[in-house]
C-alpha cells in the first residue's frame, strides 16, 4: 500500500489537479464474521470529509455506523441456538491513492473514472444485543466496548460533473477483539473478529484551491 501512495513515478505519471476539499456520504451493507453462527447482510452508513493533498493522494476522516448480525440456526452450532445483533459505531481516518488517467491517453468517457485504493484506522464503539441459548430471549449483553479497527479496500469513482463524484468502495475491516458479537475469549471465540463493507456514496467538491 505505501507503494502506491508514495511511488513518486506513479504520482507524477498523473494529470495534476487543483486540491480540493470533499464532503462525502453514502449507504451500503456489511457481512460480518464473528464467532456465533452465520453473518447475514446488515446496513452500513457512511459520512466524512477528504482533502486532496496532491492529484493522486487523499486524507480524509469518516464517521460510520454498521448493524451487524448472525445467528447459530441453520450452521453447524445449531444446537447451541445463539443469535447477536451489534451496532458498530465507527471513527476513523484514512489515507488515499487514487489514479486518474492523463487527459490525453484515453476516451472521454473512460477518463471520468478513477481507480483507488486506500488504508485506514479507526475505533469502534461496541454495543451488543444478543439473544440467549434455546429461549430466544434477547438481553443487552453490557453497557458500550471500544476496540481499534484497521481498513483496506478498494472502489471505483465515477465523476458526474466538475464537482460530484458517484463511487463505489468495499473493504475488510479487521479488529484485535474477539467480542464484537458480544462473546469473548472465555466463551465460543476462535479468532479475531472481522466484517466486510460495501458502500455507494456521493462526494461533493465545497472548495477549490485555484
Amino acid at each position: 500500500m505505501a507503494v502506491f501512495l508514495f511511488n513518486p513515478a506513479l504520482i507524477s505519471a498523473q494529470h495534476r489537479r487543483d486540491p480540493r476539499l470533499l464532503i462525502e456520504g453514502g449507504f451500503g451493507v456489511n457481512l460480518s464474521y464473528f464467532d456465533v453462527g452465520g453473518g447475514t447482510p446488515g446496513p452500513s452508513f457512511q459520512g466524512g470529509a477528504s482533502f486532496d493533498l496532491h492529484p493522486n493522494l487523499r486524507l480524509g476522516a469518516s464517521v460510520s455506523f454498521h448493524r451487524t448480525r448472525g445467528r447459530d440456526r441453520g450452521t453447524l452450532n445449531e444446537d447451541r441456538n445463539y443469535a447477536y445483533s451489534s451496532n458498530l459505531k465507527e471513527v476513523g481516518i484514512r489515507a488515499s491513492y487514487c489514479y486518474k488517467p492523463p487527459y490525453r491517453s484515453q476516451h472521454p468517457v473512460l477518463r471520468r473514472f478513477e481507480p483507488r485504493a486506500y488504508a485506514g484506522l479507526g475505533i469502534l464503539q461496541i454495543q451488543d444485543i444478543k439473544n440467549s441459548p434455546l429461549t430466544g430471549r434477547t438481553l443487552k449483553d453490557r453497557p458500550p466496548d471500544i476496540a481499534p479497527v484497521f481498513s483496506l479496500g478498494a472502489g471505483l469513482a465515477f465523476r458526474l460533473n466538475k464537482d460530484l463524484s458517484l463511487a463505489m468502495e468495499g473493504g475488510t475491516n479487521l479488529t484485535t477483539s474477539d467480542y464484537l458479537e458480544g462473546f469473548g475469549s472465555g466463551q465460543f471465540s476462535t479468532s479475531k473478529d472481522l466484517f466486510h463493507s460495501l458502500i455507494v456514496k456521493l462526494s461533493y467538491r465545497v472548495e477549490s484551491f485555484e
